[in-house]
Formats: C-alpha cells, structure tokens, sequence
C-alpha cells in the first residue's frame, strides 16, 4: 500500500469515528431511540457504520452519562435525565426515518441543529416516519399543545403543512433544499446554482463537453429544480448541447435509476460525464450501470451534488459539491432561536458550496465512440414516467 492511499484510509478511518460519535449523541438526545439504545451490532447495521467505530462512540456517550449498560445485557439505557433540558422542547421535523437508505443529510442536518440547541439548553425531539399530510399536522399539533417552542422542517414542506403552522403561530424554519420557492417562512439551503456551476466547470477542465444530467423530482423538489435549471442556463452559456432525456418531473422511487441507464444504453451519442442533482441519485446510477458492466469512471464519468457521508465510501469514491450540512443545521438553529424570541420577517440563507474531487470523474481524452442502437430521445422533452 503506499503511503498517501495509507494516509487516506487512516483518515477515512479517523472521520467513521467521529462521525458515529457526533450521530449516535445527537440521536440519543433528540430521543430518536426512546428509553434503549439498540446494541452495537443493531447500530451497525441501521447507521451504516462499522462496529469498531461505534465501540468508540458508545465508549465516549458512556463517558458523558447519556448511556449505561442494559439491565437485560443487550443493549444500552437512555438516561432521560441527561437529556432534558431547561429552556423548552423543539421539534425536528423528517417526512423519512433519518436512518433509512442513503438519507446521511438528514443525519447531518441533525448533528448541527441539535449541537446548537443543546448549547442553548433546549431540547430536540425528532418526529418523522408520517404516512399522510394529515398525520403530519395532527402529530404537529399535538407536539404544540405539549408545550414545544419551535419546530424545524428537515423534509419537503407542504403547503397545508405550511398554512397549518402559519396559522398556529408556530416559530419554525425550513432547513435543506426541497422546499425553498415560498416567501412565508424562514429557510436555510444551498446556493444551487454556483453549485453546479462549479460541478460543470470542473468536469469541463476535465475535457468533458457531452454532459447530461440526471434528476429526478422536477416537480416537488425547489432544490433539484434550481439546479437543473442552473444545467440548461450553464449549458447554453457554453454553447453545449444540454441533455434533457434524463429529467423526471415525478418523484424518486427506486425504478429511476434503471429507466435512466436504460436510456443512456439508448443513446447513440452517450454521454461522457452525469452531474446528478443527488448523491443519493448518483449512488443509485452507479449502482445500476455496474449492473450493466458500464464502468465509472472508466467508461462513463458521475459527479453528484450534497456530499452525503457515504460519497467517501464508494467504490470509486464520489466526486461531489459540497453543501455543508451540519453548518446549515447550526445557521437554521440559530434562525429558529431568533424567530422565537421576536418573529421576523422570513428570509432564505444561502450557503456557499465546494467542489469536493474524488474518483468518479476521469478526465476525457480518447474520442466518444458511438454506441449501436436508435437515437437518443429528443433533448426538448423533460421525460415523464
């Protein structure tokens, strides 16, 4: 092994544990766990991380009396006493469980909201796992009349969600990028369009210039909708074809990334390089061109957008812009704070982006070779499966 790849594992290494540390406390004091905390092997499995980093992690929560050792030997007691604060309750709002599939930001956005709050002596309860809007505003409300001071929208935010809340006069802010296009309440995201503008510079430096993009959610999504739209202006600007046939206006759901592959292999001119409006959506395209023996970055070069915590893991590891979560969870703690004390008039707080280089992008330099097949799909039409 040499010694920068050594360095990069011992690194990798350094950061797994750090980040099970700064997950598994903002879970157990948001309550994410109840009473117990599941045994290590359980957390392995849900949060994605090795045991020999959660060892650590439980170690050091141990050692802040968050948790002891279970009665029953399997598993680990919440001491809710060390978790109640004194100023009040806050709600942390996630339409997913946090630990499903590739939903690292929601953990990250967690990390800094809830690092934030617990400095000010507040506590965060997360409510997530809703199976209607109106399960979603019943169980807000519910949260209201127990006495929580102030709520934070982690998940797309529906407008009767929205109108429930302005209605109830509940301090509240939006954090991430899903929805960010209203003027009625306070949010905290990403500045989308720099971000792609410098995904796309970096893969042009790489000598690519048949650029497609894939998104998914055009039509529920503000975030991925910036961004997109970011592509076709960015496109145009270079004087480049934009690729449109890999944009879905209807929501993510687990067929995308084949529907997207299977029209890559429809192409007659395919693409040298896929800026994904997702990591989760870049890791899903990989996934499924390996699938199909279609090589990344060899063949085909990915680059995705967030820097979800899984990107570092990957084989290739991905190339990505990165949106600085938990910086965005601490700024839309800080906004949630300031609204309670004096509600103020909403604003959107943009966060600048870094482009963050890995291996999922070669550079191009043989020419593009044609694949055999019909030609690709008219680049006017935004597909609708």
């Amino acid at each position: 092994m040499s010694r920068s790849v050594k360095k990069e594992t011992v690194k990798l290494s350094f950061d797994q544990k750090k980040r099970a540390t700064a997950v598994l406390r903002a879970l157990i004091r948001s309550r994410y766990f109840g009473d117990t905390v599941p045994s290590d092997a359980e957390l392995s499995r849900r949060l994605h991380i090795p045991r020999s980093s959660l060892t650590l992690a439980i170690s050091q929560m141990e050692t802040e009396g968050l948790i002891k050792s279970s009665s029953s030997g399997d598993g680990w007691d919440v001491l809710v006493s060390s978790t109640v604060k004194d100023m009040g309750t806050i709600g942390f709002i996630v339409n997913v469980d946090p630990l499903t599939g590739w939903y690292s930001l929601f953990q990250d956005w967690l990390i800094g909201f809830e690092r934030t709050m617990h400095q000010e002596r507040f506590q965060v309860e997360i409510l997530s796992g809703f199976q209607s809007v109106d399960e979603k505003i019943e169980e807000i409300q519910t949260f209201r009349n127990k006495g929580a001071l102030g709520i934070a929208f982690a998940s797309r935010t529906e407008e009767r969600v929205r109108n429930a809340v302005l209605e109830a006069e509940i301090p509240c802010v939006i954090v991430g990028n899903s929805t960010i296009q209203e003027e009625e309440l306070g949010c905290v995201c990403t500045d989308n369009a720099a971000g792609v503008r410098k995904g796309l510079d970096y893969l042009l430096s790489q000598n690519h210039r048949n650029i497609a993009m894939y998104v998914t959610s055009l039509g529920i999504h503000d975030g991925f909708e910036e961004r997109y739209h970011a592509y076709l202006h960015y496109m145009k600007q270079q004087h480049l074809a934009a690729h449109t046939e890999l944009a879905f206006v209807e929501a993510h759901n687990e067929l995308m990334p084949q529907r997207a592959a299977d029209i890559l292999l429809r192409m007659k001119r395919r693409p040298s390089a896929i800026l994904c409006a997702s990591d989760r959506e870049a890791f899903e395209l990989v996934s499924q061109l390996r699938h199909l023996k279609i090589e990344v970055p060899k063949e085909i070069s990915i680059l995705g957008f967030d820097n979800n915590h899984f990107g570092r893991l990957l084989d290739p590891p991905m190339t990505t812009i990165d949106i600085h979560a938990s910086n965005m969870g601490e700024i839309a703690a800080h906004y949630l704070l300031n609204e309670m004390q004096a509600p103020q008039l909403p604003v959107k707080i943009q966060l600048p982006t870094k482009l963050v280089v890995r291996g999922s992008v070669l550079e191009y330099a043989a020419p593009e070779q044609p694949l055999s097949g019909p030609e690709s799909l008219d680049s006017g039409k935004i597909l609708g499966f």
